[in-house]
């Protein structure tokens, strides 16, 4: 975390500033939050103390400073510029907005942060500590190690300075004093796994192979779910060689870190070398929709497929790697023997003379990417990644597993709920409204069965003896589809606008309905699984069972129009709109829905959400992650995981 014995200090002045409160303020509770490090719950209260005082400059840090602390770098840096430009007079400022701007690989703009805070604070050992760590990852080596020594005159104390110089040491090979400098981090901190971490590292590039197994393994001993340690003893371990151990590494790695396409990747290499085949393709699978754009695991994947006689999935596997990369001359070679394999000669000499031609371009290095790739492919090498842990009840909220889904649409509700279960709309002395505060939610189960089965009762005793009501088909309508049964639900809304076709509330349920009833027709629809964003778009409805029904996608979409028609303003229906649009397919529709939702309701934090989504399945990953920030800040837990996977690679 950034600046963190100052920024205590800067709390504690914070919270004894209150001027004559008789209770604890938003931003007092906020920072009591912060200091145990509940970052969402901070939000929370730094949000309506914001809302309360949007001119306070360390409020707007202090909210920067949970978003870091919840990974939304997009999120932080915008509540820190936001805090300068109120008051550009704080060095802690500058250097939180500089460590940011280092994490989204914005070094020129961190640079001149961490400057401006040294013209402020030149005798702060910190900012000159994490000058050194930007310093490293621009690969100015030898800068980073001026700047660690600096920040140590200073008497910056703490172990990670030296670790940090110990990194840079290594990275201009003087070893001897990478060691030593992590023996003195040792010292300061003997329970810090990453010194062992490291310092196995540096015998890997001395091949001291003993020593580097034996000191990942006491990072492991301090620490069980390291990953960063598991994983380079899992590659260490193959060079005694020891497929067994190094498969055991890194099998840990995938259960605590099930986003590791790395460690899958790895797997698949080794199980390929067990002539484990079958094992090896699926962890390929994983890898390709972890990163789509990995074109040795299509290629790799492909060859497997073909040893297995699975030509038809060959030539898929390495279509997808010639389109990645066109001039591989290897995939264009085995695309010729699998062409063979499915009799398409014409297709197969095609391949073959573009092979010939590729080597021929390239006759001083018949295949460019050859030695290189098979020596790469053949040889686990470590590769830079995420290696925090994921998916256990102590790792933070960011790095735990999410199933990424769209946010449901809402439904109404004619019954008090939990109001942290539900959405108001104000409707007041508007048109074609039942009433003039409308209740939503997009939860299921809010209101109780035995409830709801009540009112269908009351409804049905009103209707039977009072005759034909609109309201009272409405009220059992809203009440059956609570109950998840939607053909009376439909029969009751069709009465509902028979009696009053410009029954608004009633055509946005029928839509809901219709919705609903698709989704248990179509139940085997593949939207219910995971999106893989940047890579596999969502199935649209089956085609030829859509025309056999009345209730289909468009339709829903006409009721939602008929809704829209009858009030422009009413953002509910703009945002399930957005989802039906999305769930077709038609994704820039959605966008242009959800953003309409949006602009009638500025604290949307779903439609930010699914906004978000949709921006990253079509690859705009810059406005998508914006809009996640801006949902994380609103609520929307799920943003932070998603952001952690998609929007800091």
């Amino acid at each position: 975390m950034p600046s963190n014995i100052r920024f205590l200090c800067y709390l504690f002045l914070l919270h004894a500033c209150s001027f004559g409160q008789s209770g604890p303020t938003f931003s007092q509770t906020a920072v009591t939050h912060l200091r145990k490090g509940e970052y969402v719950e901070a939000l929370e209260y730094l949000n309506i103390a914001i809302q309360k005082e949007r001119g306070v400059p360390e409020l707007y840090f202090l909210r920067g400073y949970a978003k870091y602390g919840l990974d939304d770098y997009i999120g932080a840096e915008q509540d820190y510029s936001q805090s300068i430009e109120l008051s550009p007079y704080l060095a802690d400022v500058f250097t939180n907005r500089g460590i940011v701007r280092s994490q989204l690989q914005n070094f020129k703009g961190a640079m001149a942060d961490f400057d401006r805070a040294l013209e402020m604070d030149g005798s702060n050992g910190e900012i000159w500590f994490h000058r050194a760590r930007t310093n490293l990852l621009l690969k100015k080596t030898y800068s980073c190690i001026v700047d660690c020594n600096k920040s140590l005159q200073l008497h910056y104390e703490g172990e990670a300075v030296y670790i940090l110089r110990a990194s840079a040491e290594q990275e201009i090979r003087r070893y001897t004093e990478a060691i030593e400098d992590l023996d003195k981090a040792r010292k300061i901190n003997p329970l810090n796994a990453y010194v062992f971490s490291q310092r196995g590292l540096v015998w890997v590039e001395l091949n001291q192979v003993d020593s580097a197994i034996f000191d990942f393994g006491r990072a492991i001993a301090l620490d069980s779910t390291n990953t960063y340690a598991l994983f380079n003893r899992a590659l260490i371990l193959l060079k005694k060689p020891d497929r067994v151990a190094a498969l055991k590494d890194l099998n840990a790695v995938i259960r605590i870190s099930p986003y590791n396409s790395y460690a899958y990747y790895n797997r698949a290499i080794l199980l390929i070398g067990l002539d484990e085949k079958r094992g090896a393709i699926r962890d390929f699978d994983i890898v390709s929709k972890l990163d789509p754009k990995n074109i040795i695991s299509y290629y790799y994947r492909g060859k497997l497929k073909s040893d297995l006689h699975d030509y038809e999935g060959a030539l898929e596997d390495l279509n997808k790697t010639i389109d990645l990369l066109p001039d591989y001359t290897d995939a264009w070679y085995d695309r010729y023997e699998v062409k063979l394999k499915l009799r398409d000669t014409k297709g197969a000499q095609s391949d073959y003379r573009q092979a010939l031609e590729l080597t021929r371009k390239n006759h001083l290095d018949p295949d460019s990417l050859k030695a290189e790739r098979k020596d790469y492919l053949k040889s686990l090498t470590k590769l830079s990644g995420d290696f925090e842990e994921m998916n256990t009840l102590t790792s933070k909220l960011q790095n735990q597993s999410v199933d990424i889904q769209l946010k449901p649409m809402f439904s109404l509700l004619l019954w008090k709920a939990d109001f942290g279960k539900v959405k108001l709309c104000d409707v007041y002395k508007k048109e074609h409204y039942f009433t003039n505060i409308l209740t939503l939610t997009n939860e299921a189960g809010v209101i109780s069965d035995s409830l709801l089965r009540a009112e269908v009762s009351r409804q049905t005793h009103l209707l039977d003896s009072a005759g034909a009501d609109p309201d009272s088909y409405f009220r059992r309508g809203i009440s059956w589809f609570q109950l998840r049964q939607y053909d009376r639900a439909l029969g009751d809304l069709n009465a509902t606008l028979g009696a009053d076709s410009c029954y608004l509330a009633a055509l946005f349920s029928r839509g809901n309905a219709r919705y609903e009833l698709i989704q248990v027709i179509n139940s085997q629809d593949d939207y219910q699984q995971e999106m893989i964003l940047g890579k596999v778009a969502p199935k649209p409805q089956n085609p030829a069972l859509s025309a056999s029904l009345e209730h289909t996608y468009a339709a829903v979409i006409r009721d939602y129009d008929k809704v829209l028609a009858l009030d422009p303003e009413f953002s509910f229906a703009w945002y399930n709109r957005g989802y039906v649009n999305s769930r077709m397919g038609n994704y820039r529709a959605a966008i242009d829905d959800f953003s309409k939702a949006i602009t009638l309701r500025s604290d949307f934090a779903e439609a930010y959400y699914n906004r978000g989504l949709m921006s990253i399945l079509l690859s705009e990953n810059h406005q998508g992650c914006l809009d996640l920030s801006r949902a994380g800040e609103l609520g929307v837990t799920d943003a932070y995981k998603v952001m952690k996977r998609y929007c800091y690679k």
